[in-house]
């Protein structure tokens, strides 16, 4: 018996499956992530590995890192937005970003004595940032990098090595104090210094390494071990005023340790999430 083109195409659907005209396509998850920032497309390839140098306790500098990551991860990029937190308080964190836990991460972290910044309101927001961008379907995780230790910028290096071991097809955005993102050897009060982004270099050779523009205003730091050294401070501005954006400019005779800048503008002191007893002296509005 022969078959009809029609009854043809019937059995191919039946053995090998077709799709239907109801079935459409799945469209990408889209969120408001923000104006472009200036000067992103340098940094944000397909698997990149990028480190943001920061000054803890702002407001504006976790929530830049949120903006790029969100920008990556809308273009498709899966993103491990990679925090300097306690390594124990990972499963803490991989359960409020899905969104399995209903308030926000809380542990020793957040109450230690003196808080240099790591735990401020602009950290907790960042979490939260994070949490929005995977309920609308954003391809983003966060990753906590400290396992503490005497030399830290050695077990954080081997944290993120870990971490990249395991998903080496996902962009990488690493927020970290400005001294743990130098890639070069070597600080003022010890030549042989070897700080984290070095420490990953062989692992990770096309990594970019950025400082924030210090542009000035107040942020919240610690001079000292104790909370009585934790406040508000002013912060000096240093250097040319940049436009806010990222500027890579590394040179062979570039003495700064960084492949390139990353502006946002004057800095505002973000306060601990969950209180201060501080008794430093705050910086004048």
């Amino acid at each position: 018996m022969r078959l009809s083109p029609r009854s043809l195409l019937l059995v191919t659907c039946l053995l090998a499956g077709c799709r239907t005209a109801r079935e459409a396509p799945a469209t990408p998850a889209k969120a408001d992530c923000g104006p472009v920032i200036p000067g992103m497309e340098a940094v944000l390839k397909p698997a990149a590995f990028v480190v943001l140098g920061e000054i803890h306790g702002t407001q504006e500098l976790p929530a830049f890192a949120a903006r790029l990551a969100c920008h990556a991860a809308a273009a498709g990029q899966p993103v491990r937005l990679a925090l300097e937190m306690p390594v124990e308080d990972q499963a803490r964190l991989d359960a409020f970003v899905a969104g399995e836990a209903e308030g926000p991460p809380d542990s020793a972290f957040w109450h230690r004595e003196a808080q240099d910044g790591r735990g401020s309101l602009a950290m907790r927001g960042l979490l939260e940032r994070a949490r929005e961008l995977r309920h609308a379907g954003l391809p983003v995780r966060v990753v906590a990098f400290d396992p503490g230790g005497k030399d830290r910028d050695d077990t954080m290096a081997e944290q993120l090595r870990q971490a990249r071991s395991q998903a080496r097809e996902d962009t990488f955005i690493v927020l970290v104090g400005n001294l743990h993102a130098r890639r070069d050897v070597g600080a003022p009060w010890d030549e042989k210094l070897q700080f984290m982004t070095h420490r990953l270099l062989e692992a990770e050779p096309g990594l970019v390494s950025l400082d924030v523009v210090n542009a000035g205003g107040s942020a919240w730091v610690c001079r000292g071990m104790t909370a009585d050294t934790c406040g508000q401070q002013p912060l000096r501005g240093q250097g040319e005023a940049q436009a806010p954006g990222i500027r890579l400019q590394k040179k062979a005779d570039d003495p700064d340790g960084y492949d390139g800048t990353y502006s946002v503008g004057a800095l505002s002191a973000s306060p601990p999430a969950f209180g201060t007893t501080s008794t430093a002296t705050p910086a004048p509005h």
